[in-house]
C-alpha cells in the first residue's frame, strides 16, 4: 500500500503534508506509513477512497491493474 500512496502523491502533485491535511490525518501518521514503519488503518483506507473517488478500490486493496474506476484493463477483449 505504501507504493500506492506514493503513486497518489506523485499523480496529484501532493506533498506528504498536503495529503495528510486532505485526509484529515496527522502528518506523522502518513510519514510512518511512507517509511514502512506502520501500515494504513482501515479508517485511512476509507479516507483515501473518499478523497479520491476515481481510484479503483480493487487497485488499492487487491492489486488490480486498473488504477482508476473507468479504466479499461489492458487484457480486455476488443
Amino acid at each position: 500500500m505504501k507504493e500506492k500512496i506514493e503513486y497518489l502523491l506523485r499523480a496529484g502533485n501532493y506533498t506528504a503534508t498536503s495529503l495528510a491535511r486532505l485526509l484529515d490525518i496527522q502528518p506523522s501518521g502518513l510519514s510512518h506509513i511512507l517509511s514502512g514503519r506502520n501500515k494504513p488503518s482501515f479508517d485511512m483506507v476509507v479516507k483515501l477512497l473518499k478523497a479520491f473517488p476515481d481510484i479503483n478500490p480493487d487497485w488499492l486493496l487487491l492489486d488490480d491493474e486498473r488504477v482508476y474506476r473507468d479504466e479499461v484493463p489492458s487484457s480486455s477483449f476488443s
